[in-house]
């Protein structure tokens, strides 16, 4: 599989808001078949998304919970590791700055850009955590879809709606900011 690098943050902001950094065709129907893209923010951790897109592939009837658990246990050291860089607080909540990589080398390889307690069964009780390498409206908009998203599924609403509309919030957000010029609406 051909690796191309990417700048992850422009595709957030024209293409693909639910780019998170790395993915395949299998992902996006606007990445050629036959090659992984990475964000260039990640290029050190290419063997990574290289040995999940693989895993992906050795299983491709397999629910998604299924290969993230299986990668959990095969591609990370379980140290629990985490390098927090700056805790503040946000709408009620504590929301951690965190180096990524520690979190996918520690814990899972599949976390990228944000998450929050009520999806993750690692991240501390009224936590979200925020990839501390982001840019400040990156930062932003990522924050604002986490704290929408758990605001919904603490509703009620199931993981994939809220997500669903914590996009929409996020991609609002950017238009907002002026950094957002969606090529398909």
């Amino acid at each position: 599989m051909k690796t191309k690098f990417v700048d992850a943050e422009n595709i957030r902001n024209t293409i693909e808001t639910d780019f998170s950094g790395w993915g395949t065709a299998a992902d996006f129907t606007f990445i050629p078949k036959g090659e992984l893209w990475v964000d260039r923010q990640l290029k050190a951790e290419t063997k990574l998304f290289s040995a999940l897109a693989r895993l992906e592939r050795s299983l491709p009837k397999s629910p998604f919970r299924k290969i993230r658990q299986i990668a959990m246990r095969t591609l990370t050291d379980h140290s629990g590791d985490i390098c927090v860089v700056e805790t503040v607080r946000a709408s009620g909540m504590t929301v951690r700055l965190i180096a990524g990589a520690s979190v996918r080398a520690s814990l899972d390889p599949y976390f990228l850009l944000g998450g929050h307690d009520l999806v993750y069964s690692y991240i501390p009780r009224n936590e979200i955590w925020v990839e501390a390498r982001l840019n400040a409206d990156e930062r932003r908009s990522t924050l604002l879809h986490e704290i929408e998203e758990r605001r919904l599924m603490k509703k009620g609403m199931s993981y994939a709606d809220a997500h669903d509309y914590a996009l929409a919030a996020e991609r609002a957000d950017r238009r907002r900011a002026g950094k957002a010029h969606f090529t398909r609406g």
